[in-house]
This record gives C-alpha cells, sequence and structure tokens, in this order.
C-alpha cells in the first residue's frame, strides 16, 4: 500500500509540469474540490490484560519459562476478536487457554479515516506464571 501511495505521488509529480502547461488559466478552470487521501490507519489495541484461566488440577510448573503462542486473527469494528488461528503453538492445552482468552477479550478497533475498520492480528502471547 505504501509502495503504491509513494509510486502515485511521484509519477504525479514528474507529470505534473506537463499537464500545468496544457491547462487553462484558472480564471477559466472549474474550481475543483480537494479530496483527502487518508488520515491515518490505527492499529487495534488491547483494552486490558488478558487472564487464562487454568484448572487447579494442572501444575504451573509444567509451564516452559519462555512460553509464546502465536496467533492470526480479525479483529472486528466493535473490538471483538474472531477467527482465531494459532500459527506458533505450545502445545494444544496451553494453546486452548490461550486461544479462548483471546476471544474473550476486547480490544480497541483498528480506525482507517476516523472509522472503526476491521484488521488481521498477528498476534504473540507470552504466558507467565
Amino acid at each position: 500500500m505504501r509502495y503504491l501511495l509513494a509510486a502515485s505521488l511521484i509519477l504525479s509529480s514528474a507529470l505534473f509540469p506537463a499537464v500545468a502547461s496544457a491547462t487553462t488559466p484558472a480564471s477559466d478552470a472549474a474550481v475543483a474540490t480537494p479530496t483527502a487521501v487518508s488520515t491515518g490507519v490505527t492499529a487495534p489495541q488491547l483494552a486490558a490484560a488478558i487472564n487464562i484461566d487454568v484448572p487447579h488440577e494442572v501444575a504451573w510448573e509444567t509451564l516452559p519459562t519462555d512460553a509464546t503462542v502465536g496467533l492470526k486473527l480479525t479483529v472486528d469494528e466493535n473490538g471483538k476478536a474472531h477467527n482465531v488461528q494459532v500459527t506458533k503453538p505450545l502445545n494444544s492445552f496451553w494453546d486452548a487457554r490461550v486461544v479462548e482468552a483471546v476471544e474473550k477479550a476486547h480490544y480497541r478497533p483498528a480506525m482507517m479515516n476516523r472509522k472503526n475498520i476491521a484488521m488481521d492480528v498477528n498476534l504473540t502471547v507470552s504466558v507467565t506464571r
């Protein structure tokens, strides 16, 4: 996206002198209103820390010290996680707990032009004792 925008800006500035010389004087030309390109895009953000519920019979000592789970998900316009997929698994028990916690969490949605939008996100969750 950035490459396309940069290329179009470079091309438009390169062509502008030729176009400017071929146009009619400003008094005869219709005045066009400027079009906003974008006010920017902000990524979704986690609204609060995620807590993972672990049954009492599971020993936390079984959790490796560098426990991380990689996820791919979509945060919708309302700040809800959808289509959560594990991309870097830890083990099936912890993966299921992390996915469950991420699905329950609330996010500030991504924004573009001051409007909430859905956005795909890659997320790494560190599980600590």
